[in-house]
């Protein structure tokens, strides 16, 4: 859910702040008054390509930010792969866009890149407008959609994705086994060679941390002990050494102190500090006691600290990584060598996970199949309350090669009117019709509840009839998450939970598109202008009350 969303220097926005609730929050105001700028501002903001001519006019820079709070476990496993923080489920998003074109995004202050920002964005926002391409057009969202609606088929397709993985290792072991013989004895050289390079080196972990910790005491030796000879000179075996004369300032001390001076905490300090010197002195000693002037020791450890960052460069970045890889081309190295007896059990295991994989693939492909026809049912009934009463909405099945989700590959069939072609809903659906099939698909789907999802003039074409038609499935897909709508239709406003009035407004002969949340009051009055136009008349408020009164039960 968008919880908040701030916007500066973009387009004819100067400097916008906005706080969202749930349920169903309605965009209106004129034509040209900068409604879709707020979307627009939404779309750069979950990963929508950047153009400098957004920038306001005069500067040079515009930013954007929106916090969002959320509940989809994918949305924390994204951020947690990327290791991204995150702190109650919140996300803090943030974007700049400069003239010199660059253009900057954060996701909880973590630098991330555009495609990145736009993945999160997917799993955060659905945007449907009418001349989109929208994600629910392609076939992998559209199984995603019908799969999300059958209660029991996670456990079937997790052991379906399982078996796929071990599936298609098997394969890749065999396929690296089916080499000719000479990449073979190619492989079993290279390997041989590396392996026997890695173990010469006799390798310890971290043994290259604690060279880098050595080599500076090592190549510093000399220095080390000549400062350590030099600090002792000073504070304990030279002439006139620091704590000589300490010794002497304490007996003056002292003798101030019989004198009636009352010099007990001079002498208290002085005498601390005589102790502390003494350790000062120990602790050097020790320091060039430990020190060890050893050219052969050192020309040894820079020869290791070279073998080590050249078997680096080959093998890996640590030490670690190192042994790791060896450890695999080992492996490797014993199946090359036991190429036959390999090759035999693998196909066989091969063909068991086929056949496991196969019959998973049945049964997820028989339980689409028995929900599809319900969840089609579902659609053509929410389409006909959207006056789309005569169309035809089928789901198309096809085969293809098993995978980790199975081997259904679906595709959503629509026809608007009888006696039309059914064809792809991509290729048939015109705008207005669109974007009430995606808003049918939502209502009759379980896909991404919390998902906040942004219709974009939906009503565009429709009468009030359809209108308050379409308000009402609005406000009830509002009940399972936060809707956007940008309306021209009073009844659709109508059903709104929060109001946004967009404007412009014209100060010091500049023009500033604002926005302002309104109250109830205001709420009937903008809903009286739609109706009526800029002169309010009295019957555009009665009219206004009635529609606001009948949307609280109509839901």
């Amino acid at each position: 859910m968008l919880t908040s969303l701030s916007i500066k220097n973009y387009a004819l926005i100067d400097d916008l702040n906005l706080d969202f609730n749930k349920g169903f929050i309605v965009i209106t105001g004129e034509t040209g008054s900068g409604k879709s700028i707020l979307i627009e501002a939404v779309e750069l903001l979950t990963g929508a390509r950047a153009d400098t001519s957004a920038i306001r006019s005069g500067a040079n820079i515009c930013y954007l930010s929106g916090s969002f709070v959320f509940e989809n476990p994918k949305i924390a496993e994204f951020l947690d792969n990327l290791s991204i923080p995150r702190q109650d489920n919140s996300i803090l998003i943030r974007r700049t866009i400069e003239h010199q074109g660059k253009s900057k995004a954060f996701i909880n202050d973590f630098a991330v890149n555009i495609s990145t920002l736009a993945a999160l964005g997917d799993l955060l926002i659905n945007f449907h407008s009418q001349d989109e391409k929208h994600a629910l057009n392609s076939g992998e969202t559209q199984l995603m959609l019908l799969d999300a609606r059958i209660d029991d088929l996670q456990k079937t397709l997790a052991q379906t994705a399982q078996i796929y993985e071990e599936a298609s290792k098997l394969k890749s072991e065999l396929e690296a086994l089916n080499l000719s013989e000479s990449d073979r004895a190619r492989k079993i050289d290279l390997y041989s060679f590396q392996i026997e390079e890695i173990n010469n080196a006799n390798l310890k972990p971290s043994e290259d941390e604690q060279l880098s910790a050595d080599l500076p005491k090592l190549k510093n030796a000399e220095k080390i002990s000549a400062l350590c000879a030099q600090i002792n000179t000073v504070l304990y075996s030279g002439e006139n050494t620091v704590l000589s004369q300490m010794m002497k300032t304490k007996k003056d001390i002292e003798a101030l102190n019989s004198l009636g001076a009352q010099a007990e905490e001079a002498l208290t300090l002085i005498d601390q500090s005589y102790y502390q010197i003494e350790e000062a002195n120990r602790s050097v000693e020790n320091i060039l006691a430990k020190s060890e002037i050893n050219p052969q020791k050192l020309n040894e450890a820079l020869e290791r600290e070279e073998l080590i960052k050249k078997l680096k460069r080959k093998y890996g970045a640590n030490i670690t990584e190192i042994l790791q890889y060896k450890d695999k081309i080992q492996n490797e190295l014993e199946t090359l060598n036991n190429l036959g007896a390999n090759t035999a059990k693998l196909e066989k295991d091969i063909e068991e996970k086929m056949q496991v994989l196969l019959s998973l693939c049945k049964e997820l492909s028989q339980k689409r199949k028995k929900e599809s026809s319900t969840f089609c049912n579902y659609v053509k009934k929410e389409l006909s309350e959207l006056e789309i009463k005569d169309a035809v909405f089928e789901t198309r099945f096809e085969e293809k090669s098993p995978s980790a989700n199975g081997y259904d590959r679906i595709e959503f069939m629509f026809c608007a009117n009888k006696g039309e072609a059914l064809l792809p809903l991509k290729n048939t659906a015109s705008g207005g019709e669109l974007s009430r099939v995606m808003l049918a698909l939502e209502l009759s789907s379980q896909f991404n509840k919390d998902q906040t999802t942004v219709f974009d003039e939906i009503d565009a074409g429709t009468g009030g009839k359809t209108g308050e038609k379409i308000g009402k499935k609005l406000g009830a897909l509002s009940k399972k998450k936060q809707v956007f709508s940008i309306t021209h239709l009073a009844q659709v406003a109508a059903f709104a939970d929060t109001h946004i009035k967009i404007y412009k407004d014209t100060q010091n002969s500049r023009t500033f598109t604002k926005t302002r949340i309104l109250s109830q009051e205001e709420h009937i009055e903008e809903i009286a202008r739609m109706i009526s136009g800029e002169q309010i008349t009295q019957s555009a408020l009665e009219h206004a009350q009635n529609l606001i009164k009948l949307s609280k039960t109509a839901i």
